[in-house]
């Protein structure tokens, strides 16, 4: 057995133990209003709804190198950084992502080579990306990383958006800073107080937020802001900055700097990682840590990479989308939107973003629909209705083979892969494991408790006919059917809770795909329709339908630390876990949608970073979730 430690990831600052309650999430996925823009005729940009500067072109550049890179004393610590370390910034206010795009120029021209930096940046009004376009192009020099910017830029929608730039990672968490800073969790060593000015915009510069500042800010780290309001400074050094005015930006006679008492202590990454599981889950977890500077090693029992469920010729990709705030919900708003990005950072073979409809199949569903788009929670592009077929559309939905993606998750320096392999016992040592298997993930001690389910599935290919080959989005019924590629549509899937068997197809099965099918859409098909190949696989889904990520919790020793759970009594302890293990498995048939953002929770939990999710998020994801469920329920 690998060594007890304990798990204090979700237990900041506070070390209490218990059933996660319901968090409150709804700020988290809220359509947003993006940022009115007013330009003066000397191409000075203001904000409508504050009635404060964005900037005035002819010195933006400067003043933000000024305040934000030279009061934080940057270049010089970007230099200074040692190998595999991360440097971790959070701004108070994306704006233009002018700030962003000069830290990251500064970060390339003066960090090393394999150094990372983390950029956290909080913003309630996103700018639309026709203005960013637009705005942007005030600056040439930076041309290259705003166009990486701008492709990546992500929905209006509540949420933490993941941007990808060689060895950077911009986080963009949209929405209200006094819900959206508590859910943020990560250490930061400087930090950019660019709202717009206090007496705009007086909800951000209160003692609440420089207390969360403060409770994430490393020993010795920085901040540094505009403003030299005095209750901006009394706020800082209330809580716990030191806490200096100095000379503002050309005709600006004042700014602060301000520093967190403490020696910092730098921390590598770690050299190496195996990821046990070559499917989506664990391909998503290598290139994850891969692109953290960690080189991995990825093991499966196969031949190749996708060979099981992740094998399936094309799989469907959308958010699942929850009427009401909920962990269900919040989780896959946000894994979709992280998949969404890497498909727009990279060329993916075979993915087409066609849209996904949900046909309204009874009055129910038509009444869920109503009450989804009554209430403004998504962005047009993630959720609207379509007239003409009664159905919920999501046009930045679509399809692509999974074997695709996993292809593009491994094609990293970082990564070497070891195939025809079987692991029954965990290897000792320092470096991580992550454990990936799908049902598999359940065969060895450490993990033999996992409660996971398996339900089979199978899809059936058939030949497009001359109506069908019209269809140009997929339509999800209580099945599902792809637009035809190269004359095939795919078609599916059957459920069947069973445990895993040979992969087999069943003629019965392929019958039951083309029934509900023609019953749903019968004018795409005036005939039976010609089967042309199926193909099966086993799903991995747990007792609450959502995946299990995180550390591998010590069973045994759980159920000793919580025994007082069955008893009814609230437990403070931390959660005993074994040393380097984690997994990442359960994602039923929403691995498209889960699985990366489980490998960058992976990623974070190993290295410090950011988490890039909600931290009430994590509760519902944790692996300890069951035992502590099964204490207090007293089944275990």
């Amino acid at each position: 057995m690998f060594p007890v430690q304990t798990n204090k990831t979700f237990i900041i600052p506070r070390k209490t133990v218990s059933l996660p309650a319901q968090p409150h999430m709804r700020e988290l996925i809220v359509a947003l209003k993006p940022a009115r823009l007013q330009w003066a005729e000397n191409g000075t940009l203001t904000s409508a709804d504050y009635g404060d500067v964005y900037f005035q072109p002819q010195d933006a550049a400067g003043e933000s190198r000024y305040v934000f890179l030279d009061g934080n004393n940057l270049p010089a610590r970007f230099a200074a950084l040692q190998d595999k370390t991360a440097f971790h910034v959070a701004e108070l206010g994306f704006g233009t992502g002018l700030n962003f795009l000069l830290t990251a120029k500064a970060f390339k021209d003066h960090a090393p080579s394999n150094a990372r930096l983390v950029y956290v940046s909080f913003e309630k009004h996103p700018v639309a990306i026709d203005d960013l376009a637009r705005i942007h192009a005030h600056w040439p020099e930076l041309a290259t990383l705003a166009q990486n910017l701008q492709a990546q830029y992500p929905p209006m929608a509540e949420g933490m958006h993941h941007i990808t730039i060689g060895n950077m990672r911009l986080i963009l968490v949209f929405g209200d800073i006094a819900d959206t800073l508590p859910q943020t969790q990560g250490m930061f060593d400087a930090w950019y107080l660019d709202g717009f000015a206090p007496a705009k915009n007086p909800g951000m510069w209160d003692g609440a937020l420089f207390r969360h500042m403060a409770l994430r800010t490393q020993p010795d780290g920085t901040a540094a802001t505009f403003s030299a309001a005095g209750h901006v400074r009394r706020g800082l050094t209330a809580a716990g900055f030191t806490v200096q005015k100095t000379k503002g930006f050309g005709t600006k006679r004042d700014m602060t700097v301000a520093t967190m008492p403490g020696t910092s202590k730098s921390t590598k990454t770690p050299g190496k990682a195996t990821v046990l599981g070559a499917g989506l889950a664990g391909c998503a977890a290598a290139r994850a840590l891969a692109e953290k500077g960690i080189a991995v090693t990825v093991i499966d029992r196969q031949a190749s990479f996708a060979m099981e469920t992740s094998g399936n010729p094309l799989g469907v990709l959308y958010p699942k989308l929850t009427v009401d705030p909920s962990p269900m919900g919040a989780f896959h708003m946000h894994g979709f939107c992280r998949t969404l990005s890497f498909l727009k950072e990279r060329a993916v073979e075979g993915w087409k973003q066609s849209g996904v409809s949900h046909l309204n199949l009874a009055a129910e569903d038509t009444e869920r629909t109503q009450k989804l788009l009554q209430q403004d929670t998504y962005p047009e592009n993630i959720a609207q209705y379509d007239e003409g077929r009664n159905a919920l559309s999501q046009p930045t939905g679509g399809f692509l083979p999974p074997a695709s993606l996993c292809a593009a998750l491994l094609d990293h320096p970082h990564i070497k892969t070891q195939f025809n392999t079987s692991i029954d016992i965990l290897p000792q040592g320092d470096d991580p494991i992550i454990i990936a298997l799908g049902m598999g993930s359940m065969a060895f001690a450490e993990t033999a408790w996992l409660p996971l389910e398996s339900l089979r599935g199978q899809m059936t290919m058939i030949a497009a006919t001359k109506e069908s080959k019209e269809l140009d989005t997929v339509i999800c019924h209580d099945g599902y059917i792809t637009p035809a590629v190269e004359g095939t549509h795919y078609i599916g899937a059957t459920f069947q809770k069973e445990p895993p068997g040979t992969a087999g197809t069943r003629p019965e099965d392929d019958a039951d795909n083309i029934a509900r099918l023609q019953k749903h859409l019968p004018h795409l098909f005036p005939d039976t329709p010609r089967i042309l190949s199926s193909r099966a696989g086993y799903r991995v889904t747990t007792p609450d339908k959502l995946p299990i990520i995180g550390r591998a919790p010590n069973y045994a020793a759980c159920i000793d630390v919580f025994a007082d759970l069955r008893k009814g009594q609230n437990v403070t302890a931390d959660v005993p876990v074994h040393d380097n293990v984690y997994i990442s498995t359960g994602f039923g048939s929403h691995g498209l949608s889960g699985t990366l953002i489980a490998g960058d929770i992976i990623a974070a939990l190993m290295t410090g970073d950011a988490l890039p999710v909600p931290n009430t998020l994590m509760p519902h994801l944790a692996p300890e979730r069951f035992i502590l469920r099964g204490l207090k329920r007293g089944k275990i």
